[in-house]
């Protein structure tokens, strides 16, 4: 039985639907806060919006494709689990990691502009 086979079965899905339900929220409740910055233009909004979706998309479609081929050799099924669980894990803190630059530069462009609407 080839357990990496069945890692990749079990990778591709899950990390399909991570990618997708994250980026959907992201997507949706991202709106706000961009209209928070770039105010009286809905268009550009929603068009930077799309952009950032698509560029979220193939990151992770480029971060999961590099994954798998640099998979390591799994022997049973207590490595397949660690395995998975492992790279998973890397995955989503990584998401993490973007979701909260992206909320810190959204911050500070926000405070830039309000010290910048004072002065």
């Amino acid at each position: 039985m080839n357990f990496n086979i069945i890692s990749y079965l079990l990778y591709i899905p899950i990390i399909f639907f991570i990618t997708v339900k994250v980026g959907w929220i992201l997507y949706k409740n991202g709106e706000v806060f961009m209209c928070t910055i770039i105010q009286n233009d809905p268009e550009i909004v929603a068009s930077i919006n799309k952009l950032l979706l698509i560029g979220y998309y193939l990151i992770n479609l480029g971060a999961a494709t590099i994954t798998i081929a640099y998979w390591e050799t799994v022997q049973n099924g207590y490595e397949m689990m660690n395995a998975l669980a492992d790279i998973l894990g890397k995955t989503i803190l990584a998401l993490a990691i973007m979701h909260y630059n992206n909320i810190f530069w959204i911050k500070f462009l926000n405070r830039k502009k309000q010290t910048e609407v004072i002065n």
